[in-house]
């Protein structure tokens, strides 16, 4: 049970910055969670405060996701989510290719932590146990959902949604000019360039533009969205072979699939 710690209430902020010194030492990315058991002072009811501090940065110091910090509280009716909440987090920190703002769609990129700390204190413990979450089980949840290596066929995908990427982006600046060529012909204010496509294709509807920078806006938008369609390929075909190599525990298999 080394992933969950168990210790008085003054030590567990010791313990936690313990073992966020030693990973950062051994440069390896981390996500340190903690289950911290509270009371409304005017009831006594009870309240678990769920916090997570990620660190990624080993991967990529450049990801913009390489720090986080989670904070969530569960009533004394829904108190037991904390768990289930716990685990879905390690789940979500150990495969994220199905984001769109993720570079590469490698799974080694969209890995947040190589290790997670759990932490409660001796009494946060006892409570958990009394409401029938099982603090051992936690622990060997944690110790199933390990990070997972980009095979060769995944980094294949990669490099192609990689390649559609910049593709988009060239074409999101060309749109961009277009748009502001537009402008400029109808004598609009500024505000039309931050218009969704769905009321940009209304202005183009209801005014009188040249035939050229009309098609020339309707090619690009074209081929933006076939670009946007091919990624979302992209990112199914990694994260349906990577989910695949992972344990989770029955509870989260079973809401994942619904």
């Amino acid at each position: 049970m080394d992933n969950v710690i168990i210790d008085n209430p003054e030590r567990i902020d010791e313990d936690i910055s313990d073992f966020k010194i030693d990973l950062v030492e051994k440069e390896k990315n981390f996500t340190a969670a903690r289950l911290r058991l509270c009371r409304n002072p005017e009831t006594e009811a009870p309240i678990v405060f769920y916090s997570q501090e990620l660190i990624r940065n080993f991967r990529n110091p450049m990801d913009p996701f390489g720090r986080r910090y989670l904070i969530k509280t569960f009533p004394s009716e829904n108190a037991m989510a904390s768990a289930d909440l716990a685990l879905e987090r390690k789940f979500r920190d150990t495969i994220l290719a199905h984001k769109e703002n993720i570079a590469d769609y490698s799974p080694l990129t969209d890995i947040h932590s190589q290790n997670m700390g759990l932490f409660l204190d001796d009494e946060t413990a006892t409570f958990l146990s009394d409401i029938g979450i099982n603090v051992d089980g936690l622990g060997d949840d944690f110790d199933g959902i390990e990070s997972v290596p980009a095979t060769p066929y995944i980094e294949e995908v990669a490099i192609d949604a990689d390649r559609l990427k910049r593709e988009l982006r060239s074409l999101n600046c060309d749109l961009v000019r277009v748009k502001k060529q537009i402008r400029n012909e109808l004598a609009l204010s500024d505000d039309i360039l931050s218009l969704t496509e769905e009321n940009f294709a209304q202005i183009l509807a209801a005014h009188r533009i040249s035939d050229a920078l009309v098609q020339k806006y309707l090619s690009l938008s074209e081929r933006a969205r076939q670009i946007q369609m091919q990624l979302g390929q992209a990112s199914e075909v990694v994260f349906r072979e990577t989910k695949t190599r992972i344990r989770l525990p029955a509870r989260l298999e079973f809401d994942l699939q619904v």
